[in-house]
């Protein structure tokens, strides 16, 4: 597949997306432990995150070298 550097620029944003939800989603965590508050169901979702982030960190590689291929 081609990508363009507007297909890079996406994936970039969705990287950052990612990482703002898991800060969020982190200190939901830490906020549930501080008051004695099951988290097991939050700590699932922020697995779930975390692998979504991993996904979208390859697929943004994956645009930068097919782009620097060709070149």
């Amino acid at each position: 597949m081609t990508y363009s550097p507007k297909d890079l620029e996406v994936a970039r944003r969705q990287v950052i997306v990612d990482r703002q939800m898991i800060c969020a989603q982190q200190s939901l965590i830490d906020g549930m432990l501080t008051r004695g508050e099951p988290a097991r169901l939050a700590l699932e979702r922020a697995g779930r995150l975390d692998r979504g982030l991993r996904n979208h960190c390859f697929h943004q590689d994956l645009i930068v070298a097919s782009i620097r291929l060709e070149r």
